[in-house]
């Protein structure tokens, strides 16, 4: 069996038809037909049916796809993998933050000329949690929140992944994005009449119980208006729209008339930020000195 093979079956059962199929893989109806047609034999069942619009899978195709289907999605990363097989390759998960994402910047800048490719995946706490378990990065800065750290504590062990705590933070909430400069003011700011944008299945909301420096409850959740997911929708409308957004207390250090908005509280505790490995595996020598940078840049 070849991957060829797996290949064009999961293309073809994907389109519904072998010519549709055909012009998927830049082939002929007929070279798919043949492929497929040597995978039955092989396997010595059919995997589609023929039907007037075409084919469809059998009971034991459908199966059969399932595992297909992996297959060639494994091979294919592969395959990405191996065209940058003349550099190291580093990689790094990260969760959705723009100062992390600019401590990188600031850190390939220094080590751009040495001969390496960096793969970078922003993704939820548990999500890269997952990716590290496969080995897919070989190292992910999380936030871990106090309603779920038993969960993530779990997971940590299960997967014999070791969590090294960076800082202990509060919650925020920022008037515009921190990189923006007059973010950096005296102007007195007020959280009445605000509008706010949040991510999706943003953990800041389910925590929920915030309290502000007075121990005054707050409560976002009626005045959001823009749920996303996107990091480029998010900055731009903390910039040019004038929303808000609830999120993780600043890694910079200001002083508090300077701050980038108001600092909230959580009764049941504050989020840790840190970063995530796997024992199994020793970080390559580049990952390891990105550790290194975020955990200077945070101590600075």
């Amino acid at each position: 069996m070849e991957i060829k093979q797996l290949k064009y079956f999961v293309v073809a059962a994907d389109v519904g038809s072998f010519s549709e199929a055909g012009l998927v893989l830049f082939t002929t109806q007929s070279s798919v037909s043949k492929v497929i047609a040597s995978l039955e034999n092989e396997l010595e069942y059919p995997l589609f049916k023929r039907v007037s619009k075409g084919i469809i899978l059998t009971e034991k195709g459908k199966a059969f796809y399932k595992k297909a289907s992996t297959i060639v999605a494994d091979f294919d990363k592969l395959e990405s993998e191996n065209s940058n097989v003349q550099k190291n390759t580093v990689r790094i998960g990260m969760l959705h933050s723009s100062w992390i994402a600019n401590c990188f910047s600031n850190f390939y800048e220094a080590h751009k000329n040495e001969d390496a490719c960096f793969y970078v995946h922003a993704d939820s706490t548990i999500s890269l949690i997952e990716r590290l378990k496969l080995s897919d990065d070989e190292v992910s800065f999380i936030y871990v929140f106090p309603d779920t750290r038993a969960q993530i504590e779990y997971l940590i062990k299960k997967y014999n992944l070791r969590f090294v705590s960076l800082k202990s933070m509060n919650g925020m909430v920022y008037f515009a994005p921190e990189d923006i400069a007059y973010t950096n003011s005296k102007d007195e700011k007020s959280l009445d009449g605000l509008k706010f944008i949040q991510s999706e299945n943003d953990e800041y909301l389910r925590l929920g119980k915030w309290k502000d420096a007075n121990g005054q409850p707050i409560d976002i959740r009626k005045d959001i208006s823009v749920v996303t997911n996107s990091d480029y929708v998010m900055h731009n409308m903390l910039e040019k729209n004038h929303l808000a957004n609830l999120s993780a207390e600043s890694f910079n250090n200001y002083e508090r008339e300077y701050k980038p908005g108001f600092e909230l509280f959580n009764d049941e505790g504050q989020i840790e930020f840190g970063y995530l490995y796997n024992n199994e595996y020793t970080p390559s020598d580049l990952a390891r000195e990105f550790i290194d940078y975020v955990r200077h840049a945070i101590e600075e």
